[in-house]
């Protein structure tokens, strides 16, 4: 791929962006970081395409802005912002200069999360009635700076839901609590729907990694288990759906899918209202 892209953040996410880049065939990434190591530190200094940020979440805004207002295509690690202000200021931007913003919400681009939202669109699953998910870290040296469990893990299920379902809930909660040390690192979140609940659970300090959903449909409960990539369908009484294990191992990576949207097949409109969405539901 022949595009002059600059990579804003070196750090934890940073580093896998730019393997997957490569793996892409984008070889001459720039990168930008304030640890120098011999990277360029001011991101001013870029002249770039597109930009790929991945820098703490308190410094996408001003970031996003900067690249946007040039003209330059942007890809924001999620989330883009937390607060609905800030974002419709840079989807404005965005559409003024005619520049491409894209949140990078990962997990929407996984098999599994697209397998079940083509199933569900077509009618296979019957209607939803409760939808459990689980996101757990294995230890606190995770904890991003200048954000919170909700908005590093908890957007990632909001998001998913959004994706899957296409409407606002009626109601929304979370509550931040504490499961080690004293330290507010975990969060509950209840979204509650027309005909459903959407129940998040997330931690960066669980003790082991977890990162398992269960769709409960009217045809199939379906049990999704990314750390294994497996999907468990578990049909109903007098459903059509088969009972069956999918192995998705194989699958391309939702990052790599991610990267090749924005690059190539690049759709604004579905992105952009998951994006504003998600934002206004963790506020």
């Amino acid at each position: 791929m022949e595009y002059k892209i600059g990579l804003v953040g070196y750090g934890y996410w940073g580093k896998i962006l730019y393997k997957n880049l490569l793996k892409l065939g984008c070889e001459n990434v720039v990168i930008c970081d304030i640890d120098g190591k011999g990277h360029i530190t001011d991101y001013n200094a870029l002249d770039v395409s597109h930009v790929f940020i991945a820098t703490p979440p308190s410094t996408h805004y001003k970031i996003c802005k900067h690249f946007l207002k040039k003209g330059v295509n942007v890809f924001c690690e999620k989330p883009l912002v937390t607060n609905i202000k800030e974002a419709n200021d840079l989807y404005k931007i965005s559409d003024d200069k005619d520049a491409k913003l894209f949140t990078d919400w990962t997990f929407i681009y996984n098999y599994a999360v697209q397998r079940l939202k083509k199933e569900y669109d077509q009618g296979l699953l019957g209607d939803i009635q409760s939808i459990t998910m689980h996101r757990y870290n294995d230890n606190i040296t995770h904890i991003v700076d200048g954000t919170t469990c909700k908005w590093d893990l908890a957007c990632h299920d909001v998001s998913i839901v959004q994706y899957l379902v296409e409407k606002i809930p009626n109601k929304t909660s979370f509550i931040n609590y504490s499961k080690r040390n004293g330290k507010k690192d975990s969060t509950f979140g209840l979204l509650s729907y027309d005909n459903f609940s959407a129940t998040i659970n997330v931690s960066w300090n669980y003790g082991k990694k977890l990162r398992e959903c269960v769709f409960d449909f009217s045809g199939a409960t379906i049990i999704w288990d990314d750390k294994i990539q497996k999907l468990t369908y578990l049909p109903k009484p007098e459903s059509h759906v088969w009972k069956e294990v999918v192995d998705y191992s194989t699958e391309p990576s939702p990052l790599v899918n991610s990267i090749t949207d924005f690059l190539i097949d690049y759709e604004n409109i579905t992105n952009k209202t998951i994006t504003l969405q998600t934002i206004k539901i963790l506020n």
